[in-house]
């Protein structure tokens, strides 16, 4: 468990090197001078977000922005974009690794008091890949149509202790693939400033999980910053993770090369 758990820090910390080398890459690594020619863009971000997860059997566990900050052990978030004429492809990578304690009361059968706290843990890849066509561009306005999947790996130790009992852990874990659909796009403020949007939903190991993030956004010479809000959730997964949403405000910078 201990060595799995450093492997995939290793790679995270590998793509988040190789985000970092293509979003560094100077505009003229390559030529784009038409629309029969690739074009490249790199994003990365901080997403700020809150977490509901229902383990399979279990009680919902809340864990705030507030909590991921000061139990996070390692984070990356980045996109990579490619575009020739009106196809484009999309890969959005984000690596969780974190802990949190959590103290609880209940009362078995409503009459006897229970008390204690549960330690968990938590460390998930999230993955969302599509390939999308223009549908709308005036210049101003732009609209694209998506078809893609999404996948996240999840594991979940926790450690519940109970008041006057020993201690008991269990570790929800499960991969869940779904494929979506959906659509992107953006609205053109002023030559300057702009909208986005990004819309998608679908099915497969869960009955149904959707995507949905807007934001605010200024082109500058050489790049683009913007701010925003994004929400993902899954709903009754076939896997151990029974319940997932993920949620909050989010900041990055885009380079275009």
């Amino acid at each position: 468990m201990r060595r799995s758990r450093e492997n995939r820090k290793l790679l995270a910390w590998i793509a988040a090197g190789v985000w970092l080398l293509a979003a560094a890459a100077p505009a003229t690594a390559v030529a784009a001078s038409g629309s029969d020619e690739w074009k490249f863009d790199a994003a990365i971000y901080l997403w700020a977000p809150s977490m509901d997860i229902k383990p399979d059997g279990g009680d919902s566990i809340h864990i705030s922005f507030s909590d991921i900050m000061k139990n996070l052990d390692m984070t990356f978030m980045g996109m990579l974009g490619a575009r020739k004429g009106k196809w484009s492809l999309l890969a959005d990578v984000i690596y969780m690794d974190l802990q949190d304690d959590q103290n609880f009361s209940t009362k078995l059968l409503d009459v006897v008091p229970v008390s204690g706290d549960v330690d968990v843990q938590m460390e998930a890849w999230i993955v969302t890949a599509a390939g999308g066509y223009n549908l709308v561009d005036t210049g101003r306005y732009t609209l694209d149509l998506l078809a893609g999947a999404r996948y996240i790996s999840v594991e979940l130790p926790l450690q519940f202790k109970v008041t006057g009992r020993p201690s008991r852990k269990t570790t929800p874990s499960g991969d869940i693939w779904d494929g979506i659909i959906g659509v992107r796009g953006e609205a053109g403020l002023t030559d300057n400033w702009y909208i986005n949007y990004y819309l998608d939903g679908g099915t497969g190991d869960s009955s149904f999980t959707w995507q949905a993030l807007t934001g605010l956004n200024y082109r500058f010479k050489k790049f683009e910053a913007g701010f925003g809000y994004r929400y993902l959730t899954w709903r009754d997964t076939d896997k151990d993770i029974q319940d997932l949403t993920v949620k909050g405000p989010y900041a990055g910078v885009r380079f275009l090369f």
